[in-house]
């Protein structure tokens, strides 16, 4: 009977971790990552900052293919636009595929390039903590790259902002 009970506790178990693996294909679809990409811009006054940051986002895809629930994972609120331009595009982009019907942790990364001293880009390190991605799918990291071009002279050295809880995993 104990060992009944046993498989029975495996079985069940079981079927509860293959409805949390994630479905990593959202991360290449076309539609999803080339339009994103594309539509989110380094906010403007971060970029005359030279400030970087990681932010993440958290939405629901529903029966439909429609973007809902989109929101701001973050402990801490960063500034400077980030979090608004994430929000205004998640919220723009088209409807995706019913197939990707879920729960979404977003990891965008804003990384900031000093174009005057010929630098390499500077961007946050550190992981959200699994208690903000709970019941969500992580998907690929996205980056945004925004820079001061060699015109602006100022020495204002590029900082990060919003730090996120790093665990480690």
């Amino acid at each position: 009977m104990k060992k009944y009970i046993g498989i029975c506790y495996l079985v069940f178990m079981g079927q509860l971790a293959i409805a949390q693996v994630p479905n990593h294909s959202l991360s290449e679809d076309p539609v999803f990552s080339t339009v994103l990409r594309r539509r989110i811009q380094y906010p403007i006054n971060a970029e005359r900052e030279g400030v970087y940051a990681k932010i993440y986002a958290g939405f629901h895809i529903d029966k439909k293919g429609h973007i809902q629930q989109v929101s701001i994972l973050n402990p801490s609120k960063v500034g400077y636009g980030f979090e608004e331009e994430v929000l205004k595009k998640l919220k723009l982009l088209p409807p995706l595929q019913p197939k990707y019907e879920g729960n979404y942790a977003l990891p965008i990364t804003f990384a900031f390039i000093d174009h005057t001293n010929h630098a390499k880009p500077v961007s946050p390190s550190g992981k959200l903590s699994r208690l903000y991605l709970t019941d969500r799918i992580l998907l690929n990291e996205v980056e945004i790259i925004g820079g001061r071009i060699p015109e602006q002279r100022d020495k204002v050295k590029p900082q990060s902002l919003g730090h996120v809880i790093t665990t480690n995993q």
